[in-house]
């Protein structure tokens, strides 16, 4: 599962959201882009991401070492997020 997905699923639980329609009204998206996000055809703009963050009391830091491991496959880059999530 993605971070991203994981976001979503963190949002969908906290506030008793049932479908991925009222999740996209809620974060103010639309639903084809939720559903992009669903599918791991796009990753999470960073504006939604850091309002998810402030939704849900996660620090900054976190979501984005974290979106940019979705977003970036490349191990190297990995490595150094890695590094960085344990400073």
């Amino acid at each position: 599962m993605t971070y991203t997905i994981e976001l979503m699923e963190m949002v969908k639980a906290r506030f008793a959201i049932e479908s991925d329609y009222k999740l996209a009204q809620k974060l103010g998206v639309s639903r084809s882009r939720v559903s992009l996000w669903r599918n791991e055809r796009n990753g999470m703009d960073w504006d939604v991401a850091f309002h998810i963050a402030d939704m849900l009391g996660i620090d900054d830091q976190k979501v984005v070492i974290n979106l940019l491991k979705d977003k970036y496959e490349n191990p190297r880059i990995n490595k150094v997020l890695k590094g960085v999530a344990q400073c």
